[in-house]
């Protein structure tokens, strides 16, 4: 499959009017839109958006300002995507949107070689001189609202299908500052049976084939891997000049101050049973053997990467009443022969049960100089962590656990105060090829 040509979009909002410009060539020539282009190497998404805002309509906006407003994915049929300088036609497009206020901006609104802008009233916008997908998703934009959606298009005017999930006002950037917030490494979804079999599944479900992980000898488990990141820095891994390596180096270390990272870089583990490893040792990794007497797979519980580091984390939570569990080293080798390494807290090596069915996370962190390949870096991607949410059969004792290391429980947990299920789940939401995909 074609990898995305990533783009960004921008709309500009004055009160309840919107600026767009009229595409004066190349791709989309003849038709209004919002203002945005391509992803350049080493950039992030915001930072494309804003670069593009001001070369195309003269207005200078803060990466901070753009607020995230949906995601759409195209698939352009019959070589009518988009061609670049190389003489290549992008089929799959992946458009990021943003909007900001005109109050954001310096400078003036001018025209450029590409675009010649002109305010219109949002319940004005000139859809018969768009692209077609415009009249399904825009209006909702316009009105405060947030989108994600798939277009296909048999050429540059006929729109053959779409799906679209309409988001409330802010949903997304409430969930990408969550994402943040929260620090997760990573992922851990445990399936029954067959490893091969779960990653086929995986694969048909969101298009993204997960790679082998590797064994973990005497616990029990073996695993395969898929990143999850954003385009603002959590999936960009690309050679980038000095200054944008910083910028990236931001994001990775917990994002810059000035809101030009999105959500956090991580990745996915599926986790089965090992069938190579008899006789069972006596604690398994994770518990596993409890989702194998379920039969059902499910969201295990996740890793938390502490911003003040790991081992003050884990003091401070042992001050505050919590044993995340003690601080232990690991290593092992990558299949090109580096060596992998870093600590956990993890307090399943004495205790049975995960803490509060697996809501609270284990505490991780990675040896900075294998930055560039944790399988963060290294596993497949084009899968994006849209939210991380959880229900709590004890609300109470899982807000406290996570207070103590660091953790807003309301970043997490997801019932109304007083409400308490039955049983606990952990939720995460994932953008993904083929659409979005809860587990």
């Amino acid at each position: 499959m074609q990898a995305n040509k990533l783009l960004s979009l921008v709309f500009v909002f004055d009160g309840r009017s919107v600026l767009l410009g009229l595409k004066k060539r190349g791709f989309g020539q003849g038709k209004y839109n919002g203002f945005g282009g391509k992803l350049e190497a080493g950039e992030v998404m915001r930072a494309c958006a804003a670069r593009e805002l001001r070369e195309e309509a003269g207005l200078s906006v803060p990466a901070a300002a753009l607020v995230r407003r949906g995601v759409l994915n195209f698939h352009m049929l019959a070589d009518s995507g988009m061609k670049g300088a190389d003489g290549t036609i992008a089929s799959r497009l992946e458009v990021h949107i943003y909007s900001c206020s005109l109050g954001d901006a310096e400078g003036e609104v001018a025209e450029s070689e590409e675009m010649a802008p002109r305010w219109w009233g949002c319940d004005q916008v000139p859809l018969g001189q768009m692209w077609a997908d415009d009249a399904h998703w825009l209006p909702h934009v316009l009105a405060g609202g947030d989108v994600i959606g798939d277009f296909t298009f048999a050429d540059q005017a006929t729109l053959l299908s779409h799906s679209l999930d309409k988001l409330p006002p802010g949903a997304m950037q409430l969930d990408e500052q969550r994402i943040r917030r929260l620090r997760v490494d990573h992922l851990v979804y445990g399936v029954p049976g067959s490893l091969e079999e779960a990653c086929a599944a995986f694969e048909a479900a969101t298009g993204v084939a997960p790679t082998k992980g590797g064994a973990h000898k005497g616990l029990g488990t073996h695993n395969a891997l898929v990143a999850l990141g954003s385009h603002d820095g959590g999936s960009l891994r690309r050679r980038a000049p000095p200054l944008r390596r910083q910028a990236a180096a931001l994001f990775l270390s917990g994002g810059a101050e000035d809101g030009s990272c999105g959500a956090s870089c991580g990745y996915l583990e599926l986790l089965a049973l090992d069938p190579a490893q008899q006789p069972r040792p006596e604690r398994v990794w994770m518990a596993m053997e409890s989702i194998a007497a379920r039969g059902e797979a499910r969201l295990v519980t996740w890793a938390h990467t502490p911003a003040r580091g790991l081992e003050a984390c884990a003091a401070a939570a042992a001050a505050a009443g919590y044993q995340p569990g003690d601080v232990q080293s690991f290593s092992r080798q990558t299949p090109d022969g580096r060596t992998l390494q870093w600590q956990l807290a993890y307090r399943h090596y004495t205790e049975a049960m995960l803490p509060s069915d697996g809501l609270v996370p284990f505490l991780i962190e990675w040896a900075p100089p294998c930055a560039a390949f944790t399988p963060a870096a290294s596993a497949p991607r084009g899968i994006e962590l849209l939210s991380l949410r959880a229900e709590s059969a004890a609300p109470l004792e899982a807000s406290a656990s996570l207070a103590a290391l660091g953790i807003d429980a309301s970043d997490l947990l997801a019932q109304p105060a007083g409400a308490a299920p039955c049983s606990s789940r952990l939720v995460a939401r994932l953008r993904t090829p083929k659409g979005v995909v809860e587990l």
